[in-house]
């Protein structure tokens, strides 16, 4: 058996290395259908439809109503309506979260990231919401209903409209209600816990404590009913120390599910991943995989566990440390990455704007985002270098090129060995070429192979050029020397049997911290007017 430790030193069984970060959780920005478009102009892209229950639909411009899927890419001025049962929940460019409920009609008539200037109209029905955080001079979230004007800085909040009547509940933080008529005086500020109603011609009601039946309600008639899933664990990444204390992390899971006799993991749909994560006294919201912290410890909390909603059970959560990062200015990046590996790209992405990060159009999975850039982790494809770029809220901000180096094994299986017998084995190593020049004559890579098993395998020799062997390891300097022209380096190694048995191999790779840390410029995009 043999064991790879890329980077974190985390085991995993070769045969599922290029599946140890599933790529299931790739960001959905640049993803999915787009639904007709009658204007001839280039429409401005607001967010997506993340998830629903049919029966919904989306009405663009002077076309007919189209049935509503997963995936749908949503432009201003498009309204989405449902049915009696229906619901969706759409992300905005932003990060907000609209989950628009049964018997609604909701327009997006303006969303605009940049300057965090979004209006949305609800011309009856209902919606429950969490905004991003204003921080853009100037910025706005509001909510017009025929009869109320809800301002919104950052918060959870649910409305609830008729033509007559509009019942608006603070979920958190704070929101500021008005009549829709400017003639109407009179405006309340609600607090987490606290609603107003506001009728035709009249200013809001006082702030009224809201009952558990209400908060009960406005979760029950929003939300999207989960899938049953038989949950296995957790993970989330931790953000270095200088990115402040305000982020989004993505939390990832995984479910039990048993195919031909065996048990296996898989991973749960970031739409489903939906409860509360628990970091030491923290107690953070989870929706549709994302959870947003305002006031973050600034250390990484020691332990988590994550409670899927309708469930009481908590699911193990791993808390992945936050990786080095050196000072620098404007955008840049790691110059290499292992496949399936995490890495960084630092800048001043802020702290709202949905992002994603792209490989030759392939995207990578976000980690986590703050006012000091994103952790990634590199999708699975082949070795190679590729042209990659950075968008924030849906546009692109900053490109460059960047390596992934794919890791490949050449192994006896079974691994096992008789008394005399000889074996041999090799790795090989793409992705690798023109990175020589970055790291200054050392090592563009260097990979320890220790044998586990010393009593079953000696002689353990390899004749690769930049090999040393130190007791029961070899340690193989991968230089310009090993690669060849498609960037690929082989190692090999040999060895005999002393006993009958399987033998056990440890490898560790580790890529120069000059192309490993992120500290490789990424040219700034220009807007198109």
């Amino acid at each position: 058996m043999i064991w790879l430790l890329v980077k974190r030193f985390v085991k995993v069984i070769p045969e599922m290395a290029a599946h140890r970060k599933i790529v299931a959780f790739m960001l959905w920005a640049l993803a999915g259908a787009t639904l007709p478009c009658t204007a001839q102009s280039r429409p401005n892209q607001a967010g997506e439809i993340r998830g629903l229950v049919p029966v919904g639909y989306v009405k663009r411009g002077t076309a007919s109503d189209i049935p509503a899927q997963r995936n749908d890419l949503l432009f201003w001025q498009d309204t989405v309506r449902t049915e009696l049962g229906g619901r969706v929940r759409i992300g905005l460019l932003d990060g907000s979260i609209l989950n628009v409920g049964s018997q609604s009609s909701l327009t997006i008539t303006k969303h605009d990231p940049a300057t965090q200037q979004t209006q949305v109209e609800l011309t009856y029905g209902r919606i429950r919401a969490k905004a991003v955080r204003i921080v853009q001079p100037g910025g706005s979230f509001k909510v017009r209903t025929p009869v109320a004007v809800t301002g919104v800085v950052g918060t959870g909040f649910d409305i609830v409209t008729t033509s007559v009547m509009t019942v608006v509940l603070c979920l958190d933080h704070t929101v500021r209600v008005r009549n829709a008529e400017n003639r109407v005086v009179g405006e309340v500020l609600l607090h987490a816990g606290e609603f107003t109603q506001v009728r035709r011609g009249r200013p809001p009601t006082p702030p009224k404590p809201a009952s558990p039946e209400q908060l009960h309600e406005s979760e029950v008639a929003t939300s999207i009913p989960a899938v049953p899933v038989d949950w296995s664990r957790a993970e989330i990444s931790w953000p270095p120390p200088n990115c402040g204390q305000e982020f989004t992390l993505m939390v990832r899971a995984w479910s039990r599910r048993t195919q031909d006799g065996n048990e296996i993991e898989t991973p749960v749909d970031p739409e489903l991943v939906t409860g509360k994560l628990f970091l030491g006294n923290m107690t953070v919201a989870v929706a549709g995989g994302r959870a947003a912290l305002a006031n973050a410890p600034g250390n990484r909390p020691s332990e988590g566990t994550f409670v899927p909603e309708g469930r009481q059970a908590p699911v193990p959560t791993k808390i992945w440390p936050p990786m080095k990062t050196a000072e620098g200015q404007g955008w840049r990046g790691s110059r290499a990455a292992f496949v399936g590996t995490d890495f960084y790209v630092l800048g001043p992405i802020g702290v709202s704007g949905q992002v994603a990060f792209t490989f030759a159009d392939q995207p990578a999975t976000v980690l986590w985002v703050g006012s000091c850039g994103t952790g990634l982790l590199a999708p699975v494809m082949p070795g190679g270098a590729y042209p990659v770029a950075l968008y924030v809220g849906g546009r692109a901000v900053a490109q460059g090129e960047m390596n992934l180096v794919q890791i490949s094994y050449d192994l006896p299986k079974p691994p096992t060995l008789l008394r005399g017998q000889s074996t041999q084995f090799g790795i090989e190593l793409r992705g690798l070429a023109g990175l020589d020049q970055f790291v200054q004559g050392r090592p563009i890579e260097i990979t320890t192979v220790t044998n586990n098993t010393p009593a079953i395998l000696g002689e353990f020799r390899s004749q690769t050029p930049g090999a040393s062997i130190s007791g029961a390891a070899i340690t193989y300097r991968v230089g310009a020397r090993n690669i060849n022209a498609s960037g690929t380096a082989r190692l090999d190694a040999t060895g005999r049997g002393l006993e009958k048995g399987e033998f056990d191999l440890g490898v560790e790779n580790k890529l120069d911290q000059a192309l490993d840390q992120p500290s490789h410029p990424l040219t700034p995009v220009q807007p198109r007017l």
